[in-house]
């Protein structure tokens, strides 16, 4: 299905996509001579781009965005090509081409089954073919639609509301929104790190660390760089919503603190008031008892309690 991806005419081409810099610096250093192939650092970046623009324009031939499916905005497709371009599918591929065994690496053999490596390497693929092909965009197309079916059946077992969020744009908006108030600087930190654990030597990690002042820290490690770093931005929405619903609380109890005073003042002078009126037998129980021994109507009664109040 993918063997068309490595029918080269100019073999020069092939080599540079599957040759890695650290390969190149290798071949340097020992022979102190220059590296004829090169290596696919730029490729990649290429090929990448090639990948986006051909996932999008197999969508459309194919009908879509229509408003009869789950894809109803030109939005909903972008969403679901940076669901499926990844390292872990585009890795997948380059094992059903078994990349791993022609990949130039150096001595660091370790990278030949890393997932960002293999990944890399398809795209390089991708773009060493436009050059090949002598900047034929249809012969290109007709290469990469192949791969765009293979990531769209991995996309049919993602539920759509899992690829349609993307925590990081949630978090962004919450800190618009809040801008001002929280006055949070986010500060986002990805090193690639190698897995020293013994049934994980031949897997390299992506340890993503998100920053937000002295306030919160979340750090996660994973294969796969966007998920790892999505999770990364839905654990500091969790996080923030606690953070909020905790300033909010403060606030509420400053606002309470600061009216306590006040309705103390209040409660002493009604508690004051009550007492004086109850020592002048004043109360309406006590009132209504006088009146009818003194034989006095109500309105009499009531015009000396007012008097009564008046002069105190």
């Amino acid at each position: 299905m993918f063997n068309q991806l490595l029918e080269f005419r100019n073999q020069k081409l092939l080599v540079q996509a599957l040759t890695f810099k650290i390969h190149e610096t290798e071949y340097i250093q020992k022979t102190g001579a220059l590296y004829q192939y090169g290596n696919n650092e730029d490729l990649s970046v290429t090929g990448q781009q090639f990948l986006e623009f051909y996932f999008y324009d197999y969508m459309m031939l194919q009908g879509f965005p229509s408003q009869q499916s789950q894809l109803k905005k030109p939005s909903d497709i972008i969403q679901l090509r940076q669901r499926l371009i990844n390292d872990k599918y585009l890795s997948e591929i380059a094992l059903l081409l078994n990349l791993q065994n022609l990949l130039y690496v150096g001595n660091q053999k370790i990278l030949k089954t890393n997932p960002k490596v293999l990944s890399e390497c398809v795209k390089s693929i991708i773009a060493a073919q436009y050059f090949d092909k002598q900047n034929d965009l249809e012969a290109l197309r007709d290469i990469i639609h192949p791969v765009v079916v293979q990531l769209l059946n991995k996309g049919e077992q993602i539920k759509q509301n899992y690829w349609k969020y993307n925590p990081k744009s949630s978090f962004l908006e919450y800190l618009n929104q809040y801008k001002g108030e929280l006055e949070l600087k986010p500060k986002l930190t990805i090193e690639w790190k190698k897995d020293d654990a013994l049934l994980n030597q031949n897997k390299s990690l992506y340890q993503i660390t998100l920053e937000l002042n002295n306030t919160l820290k979340i750090q996660k490690t994973g294969i796969n760089k966007r998920d790892t770093e999505q999770s990364v931005y839905l654990q500091a929405l969790l996080q923030l919503g606690k953070y909020n619903i905790n300033q909010n609380h403060q606030q509420k109890q400053q606002i309470i603190n600061t009216e306590i005073p006040q309705n103390f003042i209040e409660f002493e002078l009604s508690t004051s008031l009550d007492t004086n009126i109850n020592n002048q037998d004043l109360s309406f129980h006590s009132f209504y008892k006088q009146a009818e021994k003194q034989k006095v109507n109500f309105d009499q009664q009531f015009n000396l309690l007012l008097e009564q109040m008046a002069n105190y």
